[in-house]
């Protein structure tokens, strides 16, 4: 089934246009004299960005595999690589069916817990583009089988959704007002995605779209922008943790289930939309209310790591951000143990680096940890002397700099 595929490698070739777009932004946010950065939270979201794609290669596979058999045994039509108009019908289909997708990502508990991570920041630029669940691929796929029973080529159906994800890069800006009647009517604009970050309760579930806001518009969840957006999640996630940011809401539906006193409302706690709660004796099951916000009021997450911490973690930050791009681009060359222990060192630098700049008392620990591991990696690729003494340089700046930290810290005290 899968012989002789390739799929399309459009998003891993977008990624330098990506950075080229974020350091504009920064530049016009300078010229403009306006935050639209914040490193702490830009490295939070690249974090989980990293992880969705990398968790994402032991994903895949479930999705594609499903497409696949249904268009190879149950498709309707047969639609030519060349067709031109197959593809504008294929990206308007999947367009369609990322509308129901994302919509229901936002009104079904358990499909809002893989999603969720995409809201947590509290701010709003092209880093928060990049900002995905690792775990979404799961089912994801469920929702776009229409377009193999419709019979378009897995080929053109992968390369539509990578055209749907670029596009929707650049909606994440508060740079770009907005661009005109015809295209505020037709397509999901900055204007339009900005709304649907809010968490101002006239903002929260609209525009839903993802190239196109015709959608929201034909089935009533369309928001103009009216108001000064406040963005994040309406429960905070008051953390920089990557692998928390992924799992946490799944916890606290497993918890919420446990506890509510009524067996249907412990399946109902999976199926009713965020914010749902269950019945408790005499008070019947409602919904917890949405505060009203403004950009005045609203009080970030933002620790502040001392300077020697910033220069360590985001060098730190920007090697593994480098490593893992190289990775992704020749992951095929890898054996499976090996991409395991990739991911699985990624995975611990991520968290360990946030958790520095986030000041947790386990975050040394932590630190030499991934470390000792990424040495034992090196060891079981067998690269050479050359990469043991950099593994052994990398430990003993990572000792000298948690001692001076260390030391600072006490001499505060």
């Amino acid at each position: 089934m899968f012989e002789n595929f390739t799929p399309p490698p459009i998003v891993t070739y977008a990624i330098p246009a990506f950075f080229l777009l974020i350091g504009i932004e920064v530049y016009i946010g300078y010229r403009k004299n306006k935050a639209l950065y914040r490193l702490n939270d830009s490295i939070a979201d690249l974090s989980t960005g990293i992880i969705s794609q990398i968790w994402g290669l032991f994903q895949k596979g479930i999705g594609l595999f499903a497409y696949f058999y249904i268009y190879e045994h149950f498709r309707f039509f047969e639609f030519a690589l060349t067709n031109p108009w197959a593809w504008i019908l294929c990206i308007v289909g999947q367009d369609f069916c990322y509308y129901w997708s994302h919509r229901l990502a936002h009104e079904v508990n358990i499909l809002w817990a893989g999603h969720v991570i995409h809201h947590h920041s509290e701010e709003y630029n092209l880093v928060v583009a990049l900002r995905q669940t690792g775990l979404g691929g799961i089912v994801s796929w469920i929702f776009y089988v229409p377009l193999a029973l419709i019979g378009f080529h897995p080929w053109m159906y992968l390369a539509s959704g990578q055209i749907n994800l670029i596009y929707q890069f650049w909606v994440h800006t508060k740079a770009v007002g907005k661009i005109g009647k015809i295209g505020e009517y037709l397509f999901s604009t900055p204007s339009h995605h900005r709304v649907h970050h809010a968490i101002n309760p006239i903002y929260i579930d609209k525009n839903h779209g993802g190239i196109f806001i015709i959608f929201d518009r034909m089935f009533g969840t369309f928001q103009e922008e009216t108001e000064p957006c406040v963005y994040g999640t309406v429960k905070p996630l008051r953390s920089f943790n990557p692998v928390y940011a992924n799992i946490h809401y799944y916890w606290e539906l497993i918890k919420q289930a446990a506890t509510a006193p009524y067996f249907l409302d412990k399946i109902k706690v999976f199926f009713k939309p965020p914010g749902w709660y269950p019945r408790e004796g005499k008070n019947p099951a409602g919904f917890l209310p949405i505060p009203e916000v403004s950009p005045e009021s609203f009080h970030k997450y933002d620790p502040k790591p001392q300077p020697e911490v910033r220069t360590y973690t985001t060098t730190w930050f920007v090697l593994v951000l480098l490593l893992s791009f190289a990775f992704l681009l020749f992951v095929a060359k890898f054996s499976f143990i090996s991409q395991v222990l990739v991911t699985l060192w990624v995975t611990l630098s991520l968290v360990a680096i946030n958790a520095l700049i986030e000041g947790k008392s386990w975050a040394g620990a932590m630190e030499i940890t991934r470390l000792l591991f990424g040495f034992l990696v090196i060891a079981y690729f067998d690269v050479g002397w050359a990469y043991y003494v950099i593994g052994i340089v990398c430990l003993l700046v990572a000792g000298i700099y948690l001692y001076r930290t260390n030391g600072q810290k006490a001499q505060a005290a």
